[in-house]
């Protein structure tokens, strides 16, 4: 089963999100192959009547992997590879990229020569298979006090694997956020693509649903995407439930790790806070970096100047500094 990140499909979901169109380029040569994934986008100004590209990482993590090598060959390949990217890039016009590094496959490692690297933070996960009793080695004891006297309330979890359909999921979601309307079309694309991979957790309490999150499992490793609460019941801590029912299922059926990348929408607002997946990861941490390489410096300059915008701007690529961008962990 291929990786969800490193899967076309999963950059197709997420076109609109990054407001481009999904490319993969493959490099293959006596050395072995690399896969690269990335959605391309129109930069939104043209230099002498003709439009350029820039290429981002699809939501939320990705970057070029190496699919099979020769031993002891990775920085060759990895050197022809990014010459022949380089030759792509500047026949179609595409400036610069921005990479996020998947920080459980730890592609950073190969690549890092390749683009220049910032680590920007750590993301955090449940071991499963390194504990008999994840709950109690992993996650902390205020945490587990939270779960326990949750469900001493009367909360309870409910895992579905291989929904039949995401339209409870969607309605769900559109009632928690205020002023959603209902991405349908993403959610139902969701599930017909991935189907087979789709966790979906609920929170229940006296027979009603209080919070919904949805997980892929992917090489055997389960990733939080989303989860959604009843904004009249944050206070019975739903999250905690579903992610204490997730990391029960995940151990029962052969997962290796839980990874904490999503978000949770909460009191009509999305959250990503940091501080709250490292309730759930005592021992269990991953360095996740963003790679930066301009293709085609020229360029990349006159589109800077033609903005008004210095090139040696923080945000990158500094041209599109005023755009607004996604959370991604």
């Amino acid at each position: 089963m291929k990786e969800i990140y490193f899967d076309e499909n999963f950059g197709r979901l997420h076109e609109a999100v990054e407001g481009g169109k999904c490319e993969v380029f493959e490099y293959r040569s006596a050395l072995g192959s690399v896969r690269h994934m990335y959605i391309k986008r129109e930069i939104p100004a043209d230099i002498d009547g003709e439009m350029y590209y820039d290429l981002v990482t699809p939501f939320a993590y990705g970057g070029p992997v190496i699919q099979d090598c020769k031993e002891d060959g990775e920085w060759d390949l990895v050197y022809e590879f990014i010459q022949a990217f380089d030759a792509y890039c500047k026949e179609n016009r595409i400036v610069c990229e921005q990479v996020r590094f998947h920080p459980v496959a730890e592609n950073v490692v190969d690549f890092i020569g390749c683009y220049e690297t910032d680590w920007i933070g750590d993301t955090y996960g449940t071991n499963l298979e390194a504990f008999s009793d994840p709950v109690k080695e992993e996650f902390s004891v205020s945490c587990q006090n939270v779960i326990w006297r949750a469900l001493e309330a009367g909360v309870e979890y409910r895992v579905t694997a291989k929904p039949d359909s995401m339209e409870k999921f969607a309605e769900f979601y559109t009632k928690a956020v205020e002023g959603g309307e209902p991405d349908l079309e993403y959610f139902l694309e969701c599930g017909n693509a991935f189907n087979e991979q789709l966790v979906l957790v609920e929170a229940i309490f006296k027979e009603q649903v209080i919070g919904m999150s949805l997980n892929f499992l992917s090489a055997g490793v389960l990733y939080t995407h989303l989860g959604v609460v009843h904004p009249g019941f944050a206070y019975l801590s739903p999250v905690h439930v579903m992610r204490f029912g997730l990391t029960l299922w995940g151990k029962e059926n052969g997962a290796s790790m839980i990874h904490d990348g999503g978000c949770i929408v909460m009191n009509g607002g999305i959250h990503n806070a940091d501080s709250f997946k490292r309730q759930f990861s005592k021992h269990s941490s991953f360095k996740w970096c963003i790679g930066r390489r301009i293709w085609n410096e020229e360029i990349y300059e006159k589109l800077c100047k033609d903005m008004e915008i210095g090139s040696g701007a923080d945000s990158f690529p500094a041209y599109r500094m005023n755009e607004s961008g996604s959370c991604a962990s």
